[in-house]
């Protein structure tokens, strides 16, 4: 609970400064500019993707946690990027991402990805979404909505740091979940070893 309430803090803190700097401060000033890539590529996604690392332990049913926590850091970083990217110019690796979010999304809502089959459909799904995030990043990182360009400096530099956090996002949501397949795999070993050991016992 004390970190839960530190990295809310912290988010708070960042964005909330980050805003007053794009819309009162010269983001042209080198330190502005600096102090914005780093709430933008570094504070916020690094702490949104990856403070599962530290709520799921005190969890009573923890891959069920970080199953939902999965859901919801994919669908954040989905909505971001279609904020700042008109649909139609999201292009191949764009759908092709929205398509694996909204899958995988599904998928961790359920427990499909705890049977053998969905364990291994899920592991295939996340890799692609690797591949997608990256060729989305690649593709559509100069895009901007033009509602953020025509309408002032301010909301042309919040189209830019949007940009620059739903894209570190993705690329971050996509390794987290590499990192929680794993953390699945291991436990699905343990419990196979388990069983065995459990077979092995009853028959003597």
């Amino acid at each position: 609970m004390d970190y839960l309430r530190r990295s809310a803090g912290i988010l708070a803190f960042g964005l909330v400064t980050a805003c007053f700097a794009m819309f009162f401060l010269d983001v042209g000033n080198v330190w502005v500019y600096i102090y914005l890539k780093l709430i933008s590529f570094g504070v916020v996604p690094i702490t949104v993707c990856f403070s599962w690392l530290y709520l799921w332990r005190n969890e009573s049913n923890p891959f069920s946690f970080l199953s939902h926590y999965n859901s919801l850091t994919q669908a954040l970083f989905l909505i971001l990027n279609i904020i700042r990217v008109p649909i139609p110019r999201l292009g191949l690796f764009g759908l092709g991402y929205i398509l694996l979010s909204i899958s995988l999304i599904v998928v961790y809502l359920t427990d499909w990805a705890y049977s053998k089959m969905g364990f291994f459909i899920t592991g295939g799904l996340i890799l692609l979404n690797v591949l997608f995030a990256f060729g989305l990043v690649m593709t559509t990182f100069e895009h901007l909505h033009p509602v953020f360009i025509s309408n002032g400096p301010g909301l042309a530099a919040l189209g830019g740091f949007i940009t620059e956090v739903s894209v570190m996002g993705a690329l971050l949501v996509a390794s987290s979940q590499l990192y929680w397949h794993e953390i699945l795999k291991k436990r699905r070993e343990e419990e196979i070893i388990e069983r065995i050991f459990a077979e092995l016992d009853s028959k003597d």
